[in-house]
């Protein structure tokens, strides 16, 4: 786990999560972030976040994201010795490299670990791991990215007298997770790629050379295309520093494979697009397909409608022509009163005594009675007739000189025993419009 996540810069605290961002749902650094740290911290403008003035340096890369943090810069701590010895693999990669110059250089001068003062006045620690002062051909290996640095590279460039730099990193660097891969692109800004060496042990026949290239992907990630691989024993190197293997040299093998790598770039792009208007298309079909449907279920809505609205038409139209031809025929039957009249529905129609208006029962408030059994009187006339209320006047005069037990006093309806709840009852057969009752005696 980093010892320290959180730094001091300029009165501000800063979080070493400033430098990621996420692209699709993957966590990558941010180089500009990255990038703006690393003056600051080239500034010592980078302290303690308690606030005890120590000052601080950005340690960031793309292997492993949880080990970015700041620490303390060199000088920051207290003065005791903390050698770092030297990894066995790092050790036999070097062995591995002088065989590799013996054998293609032939016999030239390889100076191991020569320090840059020994070929400059310049006082600075960094040393090429391999030298030959007569091909004016030098090797610098680094078995771990903390290793490459630009002030390493500058130093390394700017003293070597014309002196021709292959920079080589141990395979474990391979960087393919899509991260930036920051140290990595120090090397490929200066040399145009980088190369991996793989060994066995000390065995050179059986040590391998890789050349990669990194570039953003599509979607923005970083991908590491390989140039080319093989054994180390193939490869050659060019009186001015060249590496060819079988022949071809890197540097055109790298543009093939850049256009190549740009040409799958743009035929995913392309074939993306044609997916994309595909899809729009299909999506637009869809659409009109929907609105088809749609249309479709309207016009069937609207002629199932107009088709109910006609067969209702049709069916009044029906009723009422077959109603008008009842009642037409209808006027002649009410000279009939022995019988109740009813049309083909069993509908019982009343004649209007006072208005002669012909409809059905429930337009009429009373009717029926001996020679009536046909004849009644409407609501309207009941209401607003006076000849009505002059006949209930008649009527009711009447009932008290002339009692007859079969006929209602109050509608002169006939009367007939009934049975209801509590036994059988006299009541009117206009009921329910006449409510009359008496109890059987």
């Amino acid at each position: 786990m980093a010892q320290r996540t959180v730094c001091l810069c300029e009165g501000k605290y800063i979080g070493i999560e400033s430098i990621f961002t996420v692209v699709n749902g993957k966590q990558i650094n941010i180089p500009e972030k990255v990038e703006a740290l690393r003056e600051k911290s080239r500034q010592n403008l980078l302290t303690c976040s308690c606030g005890c003035g120590s000052i601080l340096t950005l340690v960031a890369g793309d292997r492993n994201l949880r080990e970015q943090h700041f620490r303390l810069k060199d000088g920051e701590h207290e003065k005791e010795c903390h050698l770092v010895t030297e990894g066995k693999c790092s050790v036999d990669s070097k062995i591995v490299l002088k065989c590799w110059l013996d054998d293609k250089l032939e016999h030239a001068d390889i100076e191991s670990r020569v320090p840059i003062f020994a070929v400059t006045d310049c006082n600075r620690k960094y040393e090429y791991t391999f030298l030959s002062r007569e091909k004016s051909i030098a090797i610098s290996y680094s078995h771990e990215r903390a290793n490459l640095s630009d002030e390493k590279f500058d130093i390394l460039e700017s003293n070597g007298k014309n002196i021709n730099i292959i920079y080589i990193v141990d395979e474990s660097n391979s960087s393919d997770l899509g991260q930036y891969p920051e140290s990595l692109m120090k090397i490929q800004s200066r040399q145009g790629y980088c190369l991996y060496l793989s060994i066995e042990d000390i065995d050179y026949y059986k040590a391998e050379l890789e050349a990669v290239f990194f570039e953003q992907d599509i979607d923005g990630f970083w991908r590491e295309i390989s140039v080319a691989k093989g054994s180390l024993s193939k490869f050659n190197i060019s009186e001015d520093g060249k590496l060819s293997i079988d022949g071809d040299f890197i540097n055109i093998l790298l543009e093939t494979a850049k256009e190549k790598f740009h040409n799958e770039i743009e035929e995913i792009a392309r074939r993306r697009e044609q997916e994309k208007e595909e899809k729009e298309r299909r999506e637009i079909e869809r659409n009109e397909e929907i609105e088809r449907q749609k249309e479709e279920a309207e016009r069937q809505r609207e002629e199932l409608a107009e088709k109910k609205r006609l067969e209702t038409e049709r069916i009044e139209r029906e009723r009422k022509e077959k109603e008008d031809a009842f009642k037409k025929e209808l006027a002649n039957n009410f000279e009939n009163q022995d019988s109740i009249i009813r049309d083909p529905d069993g509908n019982r129609w009343i004649k209007c005594e006072f208005c002669g208006k012909i409809a059905k029962e429930e337009e009429f408030s009373s009717y029926g009675g001996a020679g009536r059994v046909n004849l009644g009187t409407c609501y309207d006339c009941s209401k607003n007739n006076p000849a009505v209320h002059e006949k209930l006047k008649h009527i009711t005069e009447k009932k008290k000189t002339t009692y007859n037990p079969n006929v209602c006093p109050e509608c002169g309806g006939y009367l007939k025993e009934k049975n209801g709840q509590y036994g059988p009852f006299i009541g009117c057969s206009n009921y329910p419009r006449c409510r009359y009752t008496r109890s059987k005696r």
